[in-house]
């Protein structure tokens, strides 16, 4: 097999972003689905569209960094309504939609140039079109979320599994949530690239649901979703360039093999 395309710096560049994102996502997936939120990622995608549609509508030279807050705003937006009562799926389900429509009226209006972002690699992704400032913002987000987990690890791991406990002990919830859930927006914004809208959820829950499967320990469970996360992309990249798969496709397709080898490798263990 041909490797030598990786050598490419346009290739590293979209592997690199790639691994990160998978990471932090597989990460933060891990608290996400132990809160029950599971289809949080995908209708943070779907923000993020309106959030990046938003971006170009203004004529912003990376909306990304327009659709990064107002993704992150979204989010918080659910877990204040969360907090007060409303159901989590009611919540998503009229914030997401009203997101995603203002998101296809502000494309409509756009202005398009060369380098406008082509609304089909928002929808289903495209690695390739990672560029350096994309990477730097990734890289950006990535030091946000290692610093701030390190700093906050034991308050945010027992406010997941026992948020009631955790309140009563006096640890600040609502305030914890919304930190969690504005770095799951800036990740899931920066994952639109590699995977598009419509597969971004995959990389959130996929890598956690591996690592619930194999780890024994909180710390394993993490370890596992995020290895299963980058190994995914990887090797889907790979993949995809000799079966001339669309990239995001063949990660999620890997990360799907890696879900059943989980569940494969627990079997033996008993």
């Amino acid at each position: 097999m041909d490797l030598s395309y990786l050598a490419l710096p346009i290739f590293q560049r979209a592997l690199l972003a790639g691994s990160i994102v998978a990471a932090l996502l597989a990460l933060l997936g891990v608290l996400v689905t132990a809160r029950g939120l599971a289809f949080l990622g995908d209708g943070l995608s779907h923000a993020a569209f309106g959030g990046i549609a938003l971006g170009m509508f203004l004529g912003a030279s990376s909306p990304l960094l327009v659709a990064i807050p107002f993704t992150a705003l979204a989010a918080v937006a659910i877990g204040a309504l969360r907090r007060k009562g409303l159901r989590s799926d009611v919540a998503m389900a009229a914030i997401f939609a009203v997101c995603f429509a203002l998101g296809v009226i502000l494309l409509r209006k756009a202005r398009r140039t060369q380098g406008t972002f082509d609304p089909e690699a928002l929808l289903f992704g495209n690695i390739l079109l990672v560029g350096e400032d994309d990477l730097y913002v990734v890289l950006g987000i990535a030091v946000v979320t290692v610093v701030l987990m390190v700093a906050t690890w034991t308050r945010v791991a027992y406010a997941t599994f026992d948020e009631e406990l955790a309140r009563l002990s006096g640890i600040e919830v609502g305030w914890l949530e919304s930190a969690l859930l504005g770095l799951l927006a800036a990740v899931v914004v920066a994952a639109i690239r590699l995977a598009g809208v419509v597969l971004v959820s995959a990389f959130l829950v996929i890598p956690a649901a591996a690592g619930r499967i194999v780890g024994r320990s909180l710390g394993g469970v993490v370890g596992w979703a995020m290895t299963a996360g980058v190994v995914g992309v990887l090797l889907g990249f790979v993949v995809a360039h000799a079966l001339e798969w669309p990239e995001g496709a063949a990660i999620v397709i890997v990360l799907a093999f890696l879900l059943s080898l989980s569940v494969a490798v627990k079997r033996l263990r008993r």
